[in-house]
């Protein structure tokens, strides 16, 4: 899960008892919340606590073969998912829903997605008014005008014209323009020169080509379009590569009037630009100032025609899913099988309703929230929350290394932290959402409807704190920008949250969630924001100079981590969601101890301590298997470590665990108290 700017993000079906179990309303026993036998008894615990709680789950649980890891998020994102097809299915063969209202445009866009038959029978016939409208292009004005078109519609040739909240003039929000334009997003791909990566490059040509072959191509003919097509995107990849090395978080604003844009690129008319997606401003924030200024240069090193080229893939690459099965599967065969790994395409529903949920996702989530949200459980977290932000206070208050100055602005930005809980409390109406004749220009449809949307807010000077995502889904965050603490109904059931469970179960895994999230408003990311959300140093020079200590002594352990040989995790890529885990797990806890009240529970289930069972739902919360494939790009790209990493990783320097566990010197998981690191 991660801290917005970036949405960033992740049950096992044994963890907890059946949902057949659950839903026939059988009372649980304690003991039933872990299932023993995933345990690798031969590891000891005092070893590596991870393998120790999930080894054998690790040998018997497979990866399903149409996806690229699996774990506990994912499992109950499936589950959420076939419940939410039910609901589509049922509602739609019942017609019990009113014309034009929400559930409407949920079930008849799943509807349309899974009309496989006048998929096929379309053919390319969705996608060929805007490859008409490329092939038109004779000049600049002519390309600027297709890419301000495609932007709208949700392809993003390029750049990407994003509305966000202002970080800077938070009362407001501001256009973003961000590096966009490439199919592959960790962009050392294009650039490593090692045997793999060139014949993944390889590949990755045969694909485009592959793609234009079945757009109607002949073979001379959709290898040359494939090599200029490449050729744009590659460059658009180095310039990424340059700009970033050079691209710390604090060179992410750049506030630009539209003459000092034209400055940097002359390529678009700025003005003209704004006017054609419907924003009425004068200003926009670049996020990268190098990749702008070199987008004149690719465009004339390439020249119109093979821009064209580019447009055309970039075109083919976002409709290929959507399209009929020889596109579908020749977009897997690249992207799921030789990239991901992957052994099968998922099945069409699931692909289907991925694009409902992003093109009408309230919608569909007010249908799961009738169904299958039960208030009780709002409740139960909101005291678990109120107890976890008690103890977050605490933290603060007792800090050695803060002073009392900075300790009143943490503690004012604590106190002002929003928190939500399962839904919003209005959800959106989709009534003004047209949808159309075929699948994938519901698709556009909905892209330009959502894109409208966010114009119109902005046009409007609208800084609402709306939801960033559908209730259905598997996720919690905190928002900088609104200092808001966001949990959906999709998490809170089991594994995360059981009502039934012993407090120790529940404060492991929803409460080290809950903990956790809070965490981002002061980690490294988060620190630099004040309790209204604007950039504000509210730090003295000692206390940020001890946090940076501290923070350093973190990002050096887990850069000695090597989850494939050869490939360490990066602590400082990784550092925020590492100080959320190691601070959210300690509040967790002792919001725990807190729930005790003086006398320490310390009777034993299953043989285990509340202590003890706390740590085992943590362990549990963060299981996961990932393919090498999906792993290698996750450890240059992602901001979570491995699940072993994320369990081990902060434990180590939790000297609770040690206590819990006896934990000693020599044994693995130990590390020396002035290594042991603490923040929050």
């Amino acid at each position: 899960m991660k801290t917005i700017f970036y949405l960033l993000f992740i049950i096992s079906v044994l963890f907890f008892s059946s949902c057949n179990e659950e839903e026939q309303g059988e009372q649980f026993h304690p003991s039933h919340f872990f299932d023993l036998s995933d345990f690798d008894t031969l590891t000891s615990p005092k070893d590596n606590f991870y393998q120790y709680v999930n080894g054998n789950w690790q040998n018997k649980e497979p990866i399903p073969k149409d996806r690229g890891s699996w774990g506990n998020y994912s499992a109950l994102r499936l589950k959420n998912n076939i419940r939410i097809k039910s609901l589509l299915e049922t509602t739609l063969r019942e017609g019990n829903y009113q014309e034009n209202s929400n559930t409407s445009k949920a079930v008849l866009f799943f509807k349309e997605g899974m009309d496989s038959a006048k998929i096929e029978k379309l053919g390319t016939e969705p996608i060929q008014p805007i490859l008409k409208e490329i092939n038109a292009i004779e000049n600049f004005f002519d390309l600027q005008k297709v890419v301000t078109q495609l932007h709208t519609k949700g392809i993003h040739p390029f750049f990407k014209p994003t509305i966000f909240q202002d970080s800077y003039r938070n009362n407001k929000q501001s256009i973003f323009l961000e590096l966009s334009g490439i199919s592959i997003h960790n962009t050392d791909f294009y650039a490593l020169q090692d045997s793999n990566a060139i014949k993944m490059r390889m590949e990755y040509l045969e694909h485009i080509q592959r793609m234009f072959k079945l757009l109607g191509y002949s073979d001379p003919k959709s290898l040359k379009v494939a090599k200029t097509a490449y050729t744009v995107e590659e460059d658009i990849a180095e310039q990424f590569n340059i700009s970033i090395r050079n691209h710390t978080n604090e060179k992410y604003y750049n506030l630009k009037s539209l003459p000092e844009l034209t400055d940097l690129c002359q390529s678009f008319v700025w003005k003209q630009y704004n006017r054609e997606i419907g924003v009425q401003t004068d200003t926009v924030i670049v996020t990268n100032i190098t990749y702008f200024s070199s987008i004149d240069a690719i465009i004339l090193k390439n020249g119109i025609e093979k821009i064209k080229n580019y447009l055309q893939w970039r075109v083919l690459h976002h409709a290929a899913p959507y399209l009929s099965h020889q596109f579908v599967t020749e977009d897997f065969r690249y992207f799921g099988k030789k990239r991901d790994g992957l052994r099968e395409q998922p099945y069409r529903w699931k692909a289907v309703l991925k694009a409902t949920n992003k093109a009408v996702g309230f919608a569909v989530g007010e249908m799961y929230i009738a169904n299958y949200f039960p208030e009780e459980a709002k409740a139960e977290v909101k005291e678990m929350i109120d107890n976890i932000l008690l103890t977050a206070a605490e933290h603060i208050r007792n800090i050695e290394w803060m002073d009392s100055n900075t300790k009143k602005s943490a503690l004012l930005k604590l106190n002002k932290l929003t928190v939500k809980i399962g839904y919003p409390q209005k959800f959106p109406s989709y009534t003004s959402l047209k949808l159309g004749d075929s699948y994938y220009e519901n698709i556009i449809l909905s892209n330009q409807w959502l894109f409208q949307n966010k114009i119109d807010a902005f046009n409007k000077g609208s800084s609402a704190k709306k939801w960033i995502i559908t209730p259905q889904t598997v996720n919690a965050y905190y928002h900088t920008l609104y200092n808001e603490f966001v949990i959906t109904a999709g998490i809170l059931q089991p594994p995360f949250f059981h009502h039934q469970a012993d407090d120790a179960v529940n404060y492991g895994a929803i409460g080290a969630v809950i903990a956790h999230e809070i965490t981002h408003g002061f980690d490294n990311i988060g620190r630099r924001y004040n309790a209204e959300g604007n950039v504000q140093n509210w730090w003295t020079s000692k206390d940020y100079y001890a946090f940076k200590n501290r923070t350093r002594k973190l990002i050096d352990q887990f850069d000695h981590y090597e989850p494939l040989p050869g490939i360490t995790i990066n602590g400082n890529l990784t550092l925020n969601e590492n100080i959320a885990d190691l601070s959210g797990l300690a509040m967790a806890y002792h919001a725990l101890e807190q729930t005790q009240g003086a006398n320490v529970d310390i009777t034993k289930i299953d043989g285990f301590t509340p202590q003890q069972r706390f740590f085992i739902s943590w362990a549990t919360l963060w299981r996961s298997k990932t393919r090498v494939e999906v792993l290698r790009q996750k450890l240059m790209t992602e901001t979570h470590p491995p699940g072993e990493y994320r369990v081990n990783g902060p434990l180590s320097n939790f000297t609770p665990f040690y206590e819990a566990f006896d934990v000693r010197q020599y044994d693995g998981m130990w590390r020396k108290e002035e290594d042991r690191v603490q923040i929050w």
